[in-house]
């Protein structure tokens, strides 16, 4: 097919300003995305990923590929087009504005995943795992053993793998097994919805949100004396909950749900702004939505961020009581930081639209 050249368009300031002020609410709509409230400033769009639009500030993030932006990021991401183009689909230069027409959004196909390649041994995950991260050896070895846990050959991250009912692989996130690394990276073609998990043996399931929160809450259990074992035991991946709704369809015996998800209280938005606690209101309203199924729900939430800091703290010797003025500390702190930093006066310009 041949191709027609056409000169590339420049824009304005003021036309890229147009173009991002259009609605990503209207937009995320007319791609077929089904929104719902996902807190106070946010709508959280069904089964995307973790795409989540701020309407005040008409901006949008995705937990999923950590991608933001405004509208025009949003048609570059989910349209393929270039900078130029999205800007000139917004405004309507040389199209019929985008804003009038409905195109359903339609999903990629995913191909196969490709699990990375094991590492000759798993001492170094092992390490991180135990030795930095405080998990129980023996929470670490039941995961290994059952091959939902090993160390990658190349950078020596630990893999964390989640199966479907015939053992094939489906989900696989990575986690730098180093200390001063925050790398964390889910495997192209990954799957949320195939939960990370532990099978337990009870009517009990306990939901959190990473591998690592889940080995660190069976610790923690561990450590007061609770077999760790009988519960059954997931991580979300993020806040999304298709992993639990695939588990309770798995596991017709579960009748109890408890959400260990993260307690946000610290978190600050792309602006700076203090943001809502998304672990707490995601675990409210899924206690919502399973109660009107039937499940009994209930919330266990953590002293800090999440189970593992409560864990490497309660090991260096901190109470409940000494983790709870921790926290209050660290908000003290900011609110502080606030205070001095909140200039006297605001023009009107500087306010977010």
């Amino acid at each position: 097919m041949a191709q027609t050249a056409t000169k590339p368009l420049r824009f304005t300031e003021e036309q890229i300003e147009q173009a991002n002020r259009v609605s990503l609410v209207e937009l995320a709509q007319q791609y077929g995305f089904k929104l719902e409230k996902g807190g106070r400033k946010a709508f959280h769009a069904q089964n995307s990923g973790g795409l989540y639009i701020f309407k005040d500030s008409n901006r949008f993030y995705h937990w999923t590929s950590n991608s933001k932006g405004g509208a025009i990021d949003f048609v570059m991401k989910y349209d393929g087009k270039t900078f130029t183009e999205a800007v000139a689909q917004l405004i309507g230069e040389s199209y019929e504005p985008y804003v009038r027409e409905r195109i359903p959004y339609v999903k990629a196909e995913k191909g196969p995943l490709v699990l990375p390649d094991k590492a000759a041994n798993f001492k170094r995950a092992y390490w991180y795992l135990v030795s930095i991260r405080g998990i129980a050896p023996e929470v670490v070895s039941l995961l290994m053993n059952g091959r939902k846990i090993y160390q990658e050959a190349k950078y020596g991250n630990c893999v964390f793998v989640g199966y479907d009912r015939d053992k094939n692989p489906k989900y696989c996130s990575m986690r730098a097994a180093r200390k001063e690394s925050d790398f964390k990276q889910d495997k192209e073609n990954s799957d949320k919805s195939y939960p990370f998990y532990i099978e337990g043996k009870n009517d009990t399931v306990i939901v959190s949100e990473s591998p690592i929160d889940l080995m660190s809450h069976a610790t923690l259990a561990k450590m007061h004396g609770l077999d760790w074992k009988q519960d059954h035991r997931l991580s979300l991946g993020c806040t999304w909950d298709g992993a639990l709704e695939r588990y309770l369809k798995d596991h017709p015996e579960i009748k109890r749900i408890v959400f260990a998800l993260d307690n946000d209280f610290n978190t600050r938005d792309k602006d700076g702004k203090r943001a809502p606690n998304y672990g707490q209101v995601a675990a409210e309203k899924y206690c919502g939505k399973y109660g009107e199924q039937g499940y009994a729900c209930a919330i266990h939430r953590p002293h800090l961020k999440d189970f593992n800091q409560d864990l490497t703290e309660i090991r260096k010797g901190k109470s409940p009581k000494e983790l709870d003025a921790m926290r209050v500390s660290i908000l003290e702190a900011e609110f502080e930081r606030e205070a001095r930093d909140e200039p006297e006066e605001e023009s009107e310009d500087e306010l977010e639209p």
